[in-house]
């Protein structure tokens, strides 16, 4: 349940909120369509301009998708798209095709775009185009006929889409949240909530203007994802995604009059990563960064680097923040780690133990003796270092 609000309050969820909310509101200045296009093809040339820039190939090739889904729903030169059934045909041939595609470049990895890995995914656009363009200046209707399939009542009855389509929207939206639960980063959030832009877009077929309106909000929605991605490249840490050291920086910039900052280290880290594996090890520092984002007392955790992370307390006397450390300090050393061993020889199965890890801090304040924030690090660095020689696992200042 807390991961579903997470991902519904996420900012392109937002967006998508506020394109309903635009069209609930003014459907009536919607109607002129004329004005709408222009803005649309804008908002993906700005996406495909953006993602090149920052290297995000998986949005640049949805962008290109959904760019074409609405070139090809506007209706296409030389198609005769007067007659009824090229219309609904193309139609059918876009709601199905379209959750498909932004499956497919939503699962590949980033590997560039102008370069024999994005020669690849242009491939994979071009065959569908050619295939459609095929299919409607020769008329065949057998080489559409899979997009029309019929599918039992009780899977369609409660969509406008044609059968196929909602299947396919179905699948789609299962595998992008199972994928938004491996890992949770702002394109995994923008590709389910484009994913349902563009459901409500082709659910107001009869409605052009509305069609244009949540294509567009999908555009902007990547647009966004794209800086939020950045953003989250520069200034978080990838493993744990906690605030990196750069964020940190930013951070000890702001600080003014008391505050407190602590250094955390994981005791015998470089031992438990030799004996169980980089993995396992990986596994472990997410583990206490998740207990350290838990932080009270107004405190912020940042990976320092390696197996430290820093804690600071804003406006916070050392005594202040002391507790809340030592919270820590004990929940990390409560928390277990689940290890999946090699298998046994005699059982033929995995060996599953619990593993326990525990942590020192030091903590230091800002003083007459310490005023600019790295000379307080340094005091906690070595108050860090006593810690340690206390025997590790506890608090030291």
């Amino acid at each position: 349940m807390t991961t579903v609000l997470s991902i519904l309050t996420s900012l392109p969820f937002g967006l998508l909120f506020a394109a309903a909310a635009a069209y609930l509101c003014f459907s009536v200045e919607l109607s002129s369509i004329a004005r709408l296009y222009p803005v649309s093809y804008a908002i993906y040339a700005a996406g495909l301009v953006l993602s090149w820039w920052f290297n995000r190939s998986r949005v640049f090739f949805i962008t290109l998708v959904i760019a074409l889904s609405q070139y090809a729903l506007s209706g296409l030169p030389g198609l005769n798209f007067n007659a009824q059934g090229n219309q609904a045909g193309l139609y059918s041939v876009v709601a199905v095709l379209l959750p498909v595609n932004i499956l497919i470049f939503s699962l590949f990895k980033e590997r560039g775009i102008f370069n024999a890995w994005g020669l690849t995914r242009f491939s994979i656009v071009a065959v569908q185009v050619v295939y459609l363009a095929l299919a409607f200046i020769t008329n065949d209707s057998s080489l559409l006929g899979f997009f029309t399939q019929p599918l039992p009542e009780d899977i369609s009855a409660n969509t406008a889409l044609p059968d196929t389509a909602a299947a396919a929207y179905g699948i789609t939206l299962l595998v992008l949240v199972k994928q938004r639960l491996n890992r949770n980063v702002p394109l995994h959030n923008a590709f389910i909530a484009i994913l349902v832009t563009t459901f409500a877009a082709l659910s107001l077929r009869p409605e052009p203007p509305g069609t244009v309106l949540f294509f567009s909000a999908a555009g902007i929605i990547l647009l966004v994802a794209v800086i939020q991605d950045s953003y989250s490249m520069a200034y978080l840490d990838e493993l744990t995604g906690l605030p990196a050291r750069r964020a940190l920086k930013e951070e000890l910039l702001k600080l003014r009059g008391e505050y407190t900052i602590a250094m955390v280290d994981i005791d015998f880290f470089k031992k438990f990563n030799d004996t169980y594996g980089h993995d396992t090890g990986d596994d472990v520092l997410r583990l206490v960064a998740d207990v350290l984002e838990k932080v009270g007392g107004g405190g912020k955790a940042f990976r320092y680097g390696g197996e430290e992370f820093t804690v600071v307390f804003p406006r916070a006397k050392v005594a202040e923040a002391l507790p809340h450390l030592e919270d820590l300090r004990a929940a990390v050393e409560k928390t277990p780690y689940a290890y999946r061993g090699k298998k046994s020889a005699k059982t033929k199965k995995a060996v599953l133990k619990k593993l326990f890890v525990t942590i020192s801090i030091g903590v230091a304040g800002r003083n007459e003796k310490r005023r600019q924030p790295g000379e307080v690090i340094k005091a906690a660095d070595t108050a860090l270092y006593r810690a340690k020689k206390k025997g590790r696992n506890c608090v030291s200042k």
